[in-house]
């Protein structure tokens, strides 16, 4: 490695100043440029969703400010760029999102000395108010005739839905899924890098193992649903799902969704929060607690329960369990906690 003495650094890792004392303007380098040749190799060491960033600065940075130098960019610009995507049709997040990943650039920019220090074009550019959660479950009903629909069709993208349904994983992990990551033995699908970047186990009910054992395997394919291009996974269900939900009028079903609907059912079933972190893969419980008001109802049984021991017989004749154990729990959950049955008969609670 060649090491720069102070005489012969690049003049872009240093800001000059005028006869004047004033700061100069620094070496420019349009958008483009510095996206392309200097943020890009560096966001791709640390930042495992670099893709998006590329595809963030290709389709909606480099159409207005590519061509620009980094330096000459004004904040106003960026304002008005900003509110012209709301007003093309992005959702707020979406263009949040997409502002933040300029304000990372810039700052990478700063960083270089490719920017006066102080001087990003994206500072003080607010990011969108998103003013409500949004929060959107399949009903039972909603559930079944969208399972029963994806059950009469053979395309790698219904198997693909079908497991997402019945495993509340993510999109990616089920779309990036090998064979060798299989364990039916286990009941387990392994995600040997997840989101939170560390490995993450999938429980596989009795009905997602016979998904898997009827999808059509190609020889020597490690996916589980291949893609279009040679030795790539399916990329994307978008074009399947849209028509699919546009016919079962689901049109405001995202394909997240069905993640939520999982844990919706998971809480309502009387399963804690704390096991609904841990099927989910949640890192921090403070995303899982999102779903708390689902178990009120649950809540409020077992407050019925107790305040049954307070009330005398004869007010309410012999004191009956409010709260019995949720008829979803599965086989596989009786075996792995064999005692719960006799213990929800005998003292008329469950574990919360």
């Amino acid at each position: 490695m060649v090491r720069h003495s102070p005489s012969t650094r690049p003049a872009a890792s240093s800001t000059q100043t005028d006869d004047f004392g004033r700061q100069a303007k620094p070496d420019s380098i349009n958008l483009d440029a510095f996206v392309s040749h200097i943020y890009l190799p560096h966001v791709r060491l640390r930042k495992r969703s670099w893709r998006v960033d590329e595809r963030i600065a290709r389709q909606h940075l480099s159409p207005t400010f590519g061509a620009r130098e980094l330096a000459d960019i004004q904040r106003h610009e960026v304002e008005d760029w900003l509110h012209g995507l709301s007003s093309g049709g992005l959702a707020p997040a979406t263009c949040n999102r997409i502002l933040a990943v300029f304000k990372t650039i810039c700052s990478l920019a700063a960083m270089r000395g490719l920017l006066p220090a102080g001087q990003s074009p994206c500072a003080g550019v607010s990011s969108f108010k998103i003013h409500t959660q949004r929060e959107r479950y399949l009903t039972q009903d909603e559930a079944q005739r969208l399972m029963r629909a994806l059950e009469k069709s053979d395309r790698s993208e219904a198997f693909a839905i079908r497991l997402l349904l019945l495993t509340g994983a993510r999109k990616s992990e089920i779309l990036k899924a090998r064979w060798e990551h299989v364990r039916m033995d286990l009941h387990l699908l392994v995600v040997p890098l997840s989101k939170s970047g560390r490995p993450r186990h999938i429980l596989l009910s009795d009905a997602a193992l016979e998904v898997l054992r009827s999808m059509p395997r190609t020889p020597g394919n490690p996916w589980l649903f291949p893609g279009h291009a040679p030795g790539k996974p399916l990329s994307d269900l978008y074009l399947f799902w849209n028509r699919l939900r546009q016919e079962l009028g689901l049109a405001d079903v995202r394909i997240h969704d069905l993640r939520h609907t999982f844990a919706s059912f998971l809480v309502n079933a009387g399963h804690s929060l704390y096991e609904a972190q841990k099927m989910l893969g949640h890192g921090d419980p403070r995303t899982t607690m999102r779903y708390a008001h689902l178990g009120q109802a649950l809540l409020l049984a077992a407050a019925e329960t107790v305040s049954g021991f307070f009330i005398p017989s004869g007010r309410g004749g012999e004191i009956q369990s409010f709260f019995r154990l949720p008829a979803a729990r599965t086989s596989l959950w009786e075996r792995t906690h064999p005692t719960a049955q006799e213990m929800g008969t005998a003292h008329g609670t469950a574990r919360l």
